[in-house]
């Protein structure tokens, strides 16, 4: 337990580090340093994998995981996606505050919540791969998603004249770009996923399985429906972000829903 502790605390001092650089008109005095803030939050994963590692354990041994424990991994995963992008991409700061608060409520329900509530997984060792593909798949589709929303954000902004917060906030433009680049690599991912879990899917012909494939593929197809609406008739906007967010809806329906039936 104290593992998740240190976790929630690193997760919260490095979004104190970052609040005053979104608030604040001042670039310079308020910008953190990249290091700094790296390694903050470095240490934030390091403590929320620790605390990770007896359900992991569980997992590799009894094949046994719950809800919580598996909504704590995606967040890690998601939390090291953008921690790594710190480093090279300066429109995720936006991002990171909802990125750690996600993971703060995981480590939560995870660390506090009875595992015994909810059983999650009782499959054999060849669904490991296909496990760890769909939890890194849904971070990519998570990320992209956040963009999607800090896209309609900065529009909304932009065209209330309101542009008030930091001028370290990316254009318009930026945002976009990496969005559509994040939005191609999780369908990319996806459809792996999906290929990957062909064949459990077959063996093993359940509800739960059903339910996953059914609302996954819809997921994919929406994705993919918008992906090529953006190549060929040139979509971009209002219309992208409520793809992204329908389909990351799906995506958590898929992955969590079925769960709780």
């Amino acid at each position: 337990m104290w593992f998740a502790v240190f976790s929630i605390l690193f997760y919260l001092i490095t979004v104190l580090m970052i609040a005053p650089l979104l608030t604040s008109t001042d670039n310079v005095q308020y910008r953190p340093k990249k290091t700094l803030l790296f390694l903050t939050a470095l240490l934030a994963i390091i403590f929320h994998v620790a605390s990770l590692y007896p359900s992991l354990q569980n997992l590799a041994e009894d094949h046994i995981f719950t809800l919580m424990q598996i909504g704590s991994l995606m967040s890690v995963s998601i939390a090291a996606l953008a921690t790594l992008a710190i480093l090279r991409v300066n429109s995720i700061w936006f991002l990171l505050p909802i990125v750690f608060a996600f993971s703060v409520l995981n480590l939560i329900l995870a660390t506090f919540m009875p595992s015994h509530i909810i059983q999650l997984l009782n499959q054999d060792s060849a669904m490991l791969f296909h496990i760890g593909l769909s939890i890194f798949t849904y971070a990519v589709c998570f990320i992209a998603t956040l963009y999607a929303i800090q896209i309609g954000w900065i529009d909304y902004r932009l065209k209330a004249k309101k542009m008030l917060f930091s001028p370290i906030m990316p254009s318009l433009l930026t945002v976009e770009r990496h969005f559509f680049k994040l939005f191609a690599l999780g369908e990319g991912f996806l459809t792996l996923t999906l290929i990957s879990g062909v064949y459990h899917s077959l063996s093993a012909l359940t509800t739960e399985n059903i339910h996953k494939a059914g609302f996954s593929f819809l997921a994919w197809l929406i994705f993919g429906i918008a992906l090529f609406g953006h190549w060929r008739l040139g979509w971009r906007g209002k219309r992208m972000i409520i793809y992204a967010i329908s389909g990351i809806i799906f995506l958590t329906i898929a992955y969590f829903g079925s769960r709780l039936i």
